[in-house]
């Protein structure tokens, strides 16, 4: 008796997997599906940049661990979901973690900015004025 042909399967992206699983943060989406059992493939691709890493994730373990997520039995992490107390605590933590990377990125785009306004200005206006023995 002959083996029977495997199916091609369309294995999802991890932005699939996303809308699959909403309710789960972009950043454990790995960690949620490896603790539920989804099979998932790593590739590999080398190029003049570099390597790059992407995982694809199996979409019958994607389906079966939504329907997990939405009944409440997935194996879940409090902080890996979005609507959860401990998610909302973790975004607040970051964005005071965060808060003087941001200042510090709005300063180096402000200040040089600023300095050119200013240099457009004092050119702008000493370009109009000239003396009136230049007319003579």
């Amino acid at each position: 008796m002959a083996a029977a042909e495997p199916e091609h399967v369309a294995w999802l992206s991890e932005r699939q997997l996303a809308r699959a699983w909403p309710t789960i943060r972009a950043t454990c989406l790995d960690a949620t599906a490896n603790a539920n059992g989804v099979r998932n493939n790593l590739h590999v691709s080398q190029s003049t940049w570099g390597e790059s890493n992407w995982r694809t994730y199996h979409p019958s373990d994607v389906s079966r661990v939504a329907g997990a997520i939405a009944d409440g039995t997935a194996e879940l992490q409090p902080h890996w979901r979005n609507d959860t107390a401990e998610a909302k605590l973790l975004d607040q933590r970051l964005r005071r973690k965060n808060l003087p990377g941001a200042i510090g990125c709005a300063l180096l785009v402000a200040v040089p900015l600023a300095i050119i306004v200013i240099l457009l200005i004092i050119f702008w206006n000493g370009s109009g004025s000239s003396s009136p023995s230049y007319w003579h």
